[in-house]
């Protein structure tokens, strides 16, 4: 599946068809925007998008997928294609029954069934091949390149509004400000022009390893010690943490906080005066996560800045 070459296929089609980019979206009743992103290759149409985009551009759902325009011997037969073959197939051995032995009749009704057998199982393969790559090309479109920054955030203010979470900052500026990686996991700090702020949190695709899929996040972080807060997007009885935290003080370092009986700590983004960061402690048999233990912020001597600092 090449989402650019099926761009270039729609953009082609829809050019000559003398339709501008605003009209095919009035027609499929989705922005022109999300046409622009499919003719880029920056996006792939949505499943609900695809049958209404096919009938419109005069092609069909396997040419949009695969790119290009197929010809007829390229394309899939039909269902209906096959039982008529298999029924005719079965009419003439019948006539040929008529007109040979015993022997060759009990031969042409066991071909008749091998026939049909194979044309059932050749069915069952196209729609197990068909559904495995509905399937992909539905985790392809819910994730993300962890390097196509403009996506991320697209996608995180995308989650917050489809989630009704209350935002503050300005989605059409918003931009990744720190990205940080553990084991299958990825936290993104985000901020728009006005310096709101907000965190979106990711784990690896499940088809596609390479992209990231959005699990959850805050939608606003208030700046300070007020705003500087652990989470657990994991489990209780396997906890994975992430610590953010916006505008800290300028004498702010590092971090400490305790869990699992012991002390961890991370260290402060000084050029951005935020904090991000992904743990997973490793809890005792039967232990669970302590909810929201404090967090202390410390200078470079180790000392604890005080929480009303500012």
């Amino acid at each position: 599946m090449d989402a650019r070459a099926t761009g270039a296929l729609i953009a082609a089609r829809r050019k000559s068809l003398d339709l501008s980019q605003a009209e095919l979206a009035e027609r499929l009743h989705v922005t022109d925007k999300a046409v622009s992103r499919w003719e880029t290759g920056r996006g792939m149409p949505g499943l609900e998008s695809l049958e209404p985009l096919s009938e419109v551009l005069g092609l069909s759902v396997s040419e949009l997928l695969s790119g290009k325009e197929l010809t007829q011997a390229e394309l899939p037969k039909t269902a209906g294609g096959q039982i008529m073959e298999s029924m005719k197939r079965e009419h003439l051995w019948k006539l040929l029954a008529w007109l040979a032995m015993a022997a060759v009749t009990l031969l042409a009704a066991w071909s008749a069934a091998v026939f049909y057998i194979q044309a059932q199982q050749e069915r069952a393969a196209q729609e197990q091949a068909e559904q495995e790559r509905w399937e992909r090309y539905t985790h392809y479109i819910n994730s993300v390149n962890p390097n196509e920054e403009a996506d991320i955030a697209e996608a995180t203010a995308d989650y917050f509004e489809s989630q009704g979470m209350h935002i503050r900052f300005n989605p059409k500026s918003l931009k990744v400000r720190e990205t940080v990686f553990l084991t299958d996991y990825m936290a993104v700090l985000l901020s728009d022009r006005k310096g709101e702020w907000c965190m979106s949190f990711w784990c690896k695709d499940a088809v596609y390893p390479e992209r990231y899929c959005i699990l959850g996040g805050r939608s606003r972080i208030s700046p300070g010690f007020k705003g500087l807060a652990q989470w657990n997007f994991g489990t209780q009885e396997q906890p994975v943490i992430v610590i953010s935290g916006v505008d800290l003080p300028e004498e702010a370092c590092f971090y400490e906080w305790e869990g699992d009986g012991r002390l961890f700590r991370g260290w402060v983004n000084t050029g951005l005066k935020a904090a991000l960061d992904i743990s997973i402690p490793a809890l005792p048999m039967g232990q669970k996560q302590v909810s929201s233990p404090r967090i202390e912020l410390c200078d470079s001597n180790g000392a604890y800045l005080p929480r009303n600092l500012k």
